[in-house]
């Protein structure tokens, strides 16, 4: 246990030398920071064409799965069942479309109310009206 005794404290040396005022680079050559200068670059390089790669290739699968989508999308509406599916949807918004609007008219007509196509019409009709009469007001006034 001695040995173990003397390498932790060996290590607990080695981690005060650590947080003394001066660090490896004050001892580097300067061969090693140029070559380390270099790694750093090319890393740095690398990293970019990767980025630049991954960006691409997430745009690339991307367009390719909806070019896939859509290809199947198209394939399903071939099927029998999907065609006669779109076609009940259509007939079914259509109904409900038509009820709605015979529930609205039934509604206004109990609450005895214009709906606003029949007031807009009016409002057309009572302009033409106010035209007209202001002309024949000109024409007795002259």
């Amino acid at each position: 246990m001695a040995t173990t005794k003397s390498a932790k404290e060996t290590k607990k040396a080695a981690r005060s030398s650590k947080n003394a005022d001066w660090s490896w680079e004050d001892f580097r050559p300067e061969w090693a920071n140029e070559g380390i200068d270099r790694i750093t670059a090319e890393l740095e390089k690398w990293t970019d064409e990767l980025q630049t790669r991954s960006e691409k290739f997430r745009t690339e699968s991307q367009k390719r799965i909806e070019k896939n989508v859509k290809q199947v999308q198209k394939e399903l509406r071939k099927v029998p069942a999907i065609k006669r599916a779109e076609e009940l949807r259509t007939e079914l918004s259509e109904r409900v479309e038509k009820n709605v609007d015979a529930g609205v008219d039934q509604i206004y007509t109990s609450l005895k109310l214009a709906r606003l196509d029949e007031v807009k019409k009016l409002e057309r009709k009572i302009a033409q009206l106010n035209k007209k009469l202001r002309t024949l007001e000109k024409q007795q006034a002259a």
